[in-house]
């Protein structure tokens, strides 16, 4: 049930089988009594619940039970043709067709088909085609009214919208030529109507998204919903996570009972039954009232990990396992200047949480409060919980010598080149109404690295490229407060399964000294050159909104499950130079004179 936290989460379209399609419900209407525990107390503090809970399991008597609701709600007659609006509460398995006419004809009832055009708001709304305001030109009828009865027809000629016509019982009738085009339903003069059906409510609030921000969209579009996710490397601590997951349950009855002398009896009472030495309750209850209550931002989260991770920090639990390797001991005059450490870790626990939904653009939650995307999952604003899948596997940490990204960065050439990913990542947060971001050079080159390390990985250790993962820490965006962790360059490529397959070693072996050279020289080199050279390197933009320069499907980008934030921010250009300026490059120098 792992594609609750992807492609069919919260607010997404899953389709059943032909005749049936389904949105997923808000985390309200699922019932936790028969869902597993997730224990990671450092995530559920930065996203802000109290608990994490393993999607339902297909697995025992009552389990395996996802909430949904019927959408969209226009369906059709295959074979008369006749439109009918269903409510989503509707349960039915299969909604037949209710036209005598039709069922004397083919003698049997007929399974209706779901319209496949949906309208979809920047803001999350999303709402069923409007077929009836559609044919009669903005007026709208009941669905029920027996006046007003819809038919649709295709008419073969083409492939285009014009060949699915509208006809309505009264006379009226319209193709759909233009629905799908920006602005498309201005003509009827439509507005969002706030609709979030898998929370069964229309927003409090009219939705401020203009008609152009709208789009008519086929509902098994990837851009209908996007799941926002946080992941988390679960990190040594003095207090395993079994402990701090009871001490979290009881918290607010040790709370009171504190308060009336009784801590030292609750403690031992809770002691004899979770089978825990009391001591370690008690250190864990201390840890729990000295948590600081302010939100922790995104680089202070990763920097945790960042620290764990250099140091090599192995955990009593075997949560977390990692030895370091030297990098003088790799013979690589790359890895000798460039990288100043290396971590092998054997076993690597990663945690994986909800927290939202998109729609139309997978970043549009970028900077929001953790409070703001969590609105997105249920009605009740207060809800303590969400879904999480935890993960075991293994990975290779590399730090980067500081001295030298920062050498490197204040480079003309560099700052030149950087300058027009930026000019494009302006223009489109300018278009979203979102305040400018200044981006990290030093992000830029690590993030594609970890990209081409992962493509030239995947050819050695045994596991595709879909099934490897990156986890960047460095700063994303130069900001106020960001110079506090200008320490903090590194990458980390990792695998991880709910099965285990993520713990063969494969990985960990690729990264040994006698290995990891051919690795890297192999992805520096294949990224000298691209098969869609000189198009590609000499690209002023690429990609979403434009903010990849040279990298293509041919050269840099991964499956969407390998990269943190979609395939975006990348250049090649920026790590190998290019044949005008190598020193471009971080290792464009070092490259072309070899």
């Amino acid at each position: 049930m792992g594609q609750l936290l992807g492609p069919y989460s919260i607010g997404s379209i899953y389709p059943c089988d032909a005749n049936t399609t389904i949105m997923i419900a808000g985390l309200d209407a699922f019932d936790t009594s028969k869902m597993n525990r997730v224990q990671d107390s450092r995530l559920e503090r930065y996203i802000g619940v109290d608990q994490l809970f393993a999607p339902p399991a297909n697995e025992g008597a009552g389990s395996g039970y996802v909430p949904a609701v019927r959408f969209p709600n226009w369906l059709y007659c295959p074979r008369c043709r006749r439109m009918r609006y269903v409510q989503p509460n509707d349960t039915s398995n299969a909604i037949y067709c209710d036209n005598p006419a039709c069922q004397a004809k083919t003698k049997h009832k007929t399974k209706l088909v779901p319209e496949r055009f949906v309208v979809v708001c920047p803001r999350g709304h999303i709402d069923s085609f409007p077929v009836m305001q559609w044919v009669h030109g903005g007026e709208d009828h009941d669905p029920g009214d027996p006046n007003h009865v819809i038919t649709r027809r295709t008419l073969g000629g083409s492939t285009t919208m014009g060949d699915i016509v509208y006809t309505c019982s009264c006379g009226a009738k319209r193709s759909l030529a233009g629905a799908t085009q920006h602005g498309g339903l201005n003509r009827i003069g439509y507005h969002c109507t706030g609709r979030e059906p898998w929370l069964d409510r229309v927003s409090s609030t009219p939705c401020d998204s203009t008609n152009e921000d709208l789009r008519v969209v086929i509902m098994g579009a990837t851009n209908v919903s996007y799941a926002d996710t946080v992941s988390s490397v679960l990190i040594p601590d003095a207090v395993d996570e079994k402990t701090k997951g009871v001490i979290g349950e009881q918290y607010e009855s040790l709370c009171d009972m504190e308060s009336k002398g009784l801590l030292d009896a609750a403690l031992d009472m809770l002691s004899t039954s979770s089978k825990i030495a009391k001591q370690s309750l008690l250190l864990a209850y201390r840890m729990r009232k000295t948590q600081p209550t302010k939100d922790i931002s995104e680089d202070e989260y990763l920097h945790e990990e960042y620290l764990t991770l250099k140091e090599a920090r192995s955990s009593a639990k075997g949560e977390f396992e990692a030895s370091m390797a030297d990098p003088l001991a790799y013979n690589s005059p790359i890895i000798n200047s460039y990288i100043s450490r290396m971590t092998l870790v054997d076993t690597l626990t990663v945690t994986r949480a909800l927290v939202g939904l998109s729609r139309l653009n997978p970043t549009a939650n970028d900077g929001r409060p953790m409070r703001e995307r969590r609105a997105t999952l249920s009605r009740n604003p207060r809800l303590d919980w969400t879904l999480a899948i935890q993960t075991i596997g293994e990975g290779i940490f590399i730090e980067f010598d500081g001295d030298e990204l920062s050498s490197w960065v204040v480079r003309p050439e560099v700052m030149g080149r950087i300058g027009i990913m930026q000019h494009n990542l302006d223009v489109a947060r300018q278009k979203r109404n979102q305040e400018p971001k200044q981006l990290n050079p030093k992000y830029v080159a690590l993030h594609t690295l970890s990209h081409l390390l992962i493509l030239s990985i995947s050819k050695v250790c045994g596991y595709s490229a879909a099934s490897l993962r990156e986890r960047i820490y460095c700063e994303k965006y130069l900001e106020e407060g960001s110079e506090l962790f200008d320490d903090m360059h590194g990458l980390l490529i990792y695998t991880a399964s709910q099965s285990g397959d993520g713990s063969l070693g494969g990985l960990v072996r690729a990264g040994k000294p006698g290995r990891f050279e051919d690795v890297l020289n192999d992805a520096l080199n294949e990224a000298l050159w691209c098969s869609d050279d000189p198009v590609c390197i000499e690209s002023t933009g690429q990609g979403l909104d434009s903010c990849n320069l040279a990298a293509c499907f041919n050269c840099c980008l991964v499956p969407e499950t390998a990269c943190e934030i979609g395939n975006k921010f990348l250049d090649r250009g920026l790590v190998v130079g290019t044949l005008d300026v190598p020193t471009i490059g971080l290792f464009g120098a070092e490259l072309r004179e070899a």
